[in-house]
């Protein structure tokens, strides 16, 4: 799905001017899988893997359901969790741990079983090719892992094996990822909103009026409001904040940018900050109170 700019919004999170035109041209390049946690072919899986599909670009994470991605083992379909990672601030595959670095160029497409998966079975991955990139880049099946169904319709197979045999007990304890920080938290001295830091001074009275006005960040109370109850969307389709949903969250949109310092596709002005992109540390706090319930 392409987003294209709406003349007359709004815009928000934004200290330089603004215009109402598109920024970017609708992509022509094609997305592509560029790594797989497990690895294909692998015989040593984790029994509590998370399995992670790295993207060769960001996509959009509205045109993905539960029926593009399946898990099967023989003739037996599994339970996921589907999750698109906008950026990969979750550790590969891993339930439980956040990422120390960004390990992939682009998005995730994180498959989380509902149960551990159990030793010595093999298993098989089935995607359909419905991903689509952030700027309408559509999957390339003709690469490596694509072949056509019995209807003739392409499907991406990844296979891997989990490690030990099916007479191993599997875990009985499945890691969680820790609940994420506050709002509040994130205010505090060293975080990413911390207003010695300056990272967002320019929401936080710090000389321009017109960024303040369009979203105060001054304390956390102001901040949630206008970040959590901001109502309607903004330029990329998405509300400012969306509860356990960082993906679909304009803020996290803002704060990205391509490999060039170019904001994503539809977002309307510069990336945030403007003097350069956040540590990933910081993106990832801030994906994680999102993803937490983005409370304050």
């Amino acid at each position: 799905m392409v987003v294209t700019l709406a003349a007359g919004l709004v815009a928000v999170l934004g200290c330089g001017d603004l215009d109402d035109s598109q920024r970017f041209e609708p992509a022509v390049g094609v997305l592509e899988i560029v790594e797989t946690i497990p690895p294909a072919g692998s015989v040593d899986a984790d029994p509590l893997t998370q399995i992670d599909l790295c993207m060769s670009a960001e996509v959009d994470p509205r045109v993905f359901d539960s029926f593009d991605a399946t898990l099967h083992s023989a003739e037996l379909t599994f339970d996921v969790e589907h999750e698109v990672q906008l950026f990969s601030w979750r550790a590969p595959g891993s339930r439980s741990a956040l990422s120390g670095g960004r390990w992939c160029p682009g998005s995730v497409l994180s498959l989380t079983p509902s149960g551990v998966l159990q030793p010595g079975l093999t298993y098989r991955i089935q995607l359909r090719p419905a991903l689509l990139g952030w700027a309408g880049e559509a999957l390339d099946t003709d690469a490596d892992g694509w072949s056509a169904n019995a209807d003739g319709d392409p499907r991406w197979f990844l296979e891997f094996r989990v490690a030990g045999s099916p007479a191993d007990d599997a875990p009985d304890q499945i890691p969680e990822l820790e609940p994420g920080p506050t709002l509040t938290q994130l205010f505090e001295p060293g975080e990413v909103f911390d207003p010695q830091r300056a990272a967002c001074g320019c929401h936080q009275g710090g000389g321009d009026d017109v960024a303040s006005a369009r979203l105060d960040l001054s304390d956390p109370q102001t901040a949630w409001e206008q970040l959590v109850l901001r109502t309607g969307t903004e330029s990329t389709g998405a509300v400012m904040v969306s509860p356990r949903r960082p993906s679909e969250s304009y803020l996290v949109h803002k704060l990205l940018r391509t490999d060039a310092g170019e904001p994503l596709h539809a977002v309307r002005g510069g990336p945030m900050p403007p003097a350069g992109p956040l540590p990933h540390a910081d993106l990832v706090r801030v994906a994680h109170w999102i993803a937490s319930g983005a409370a304050l």
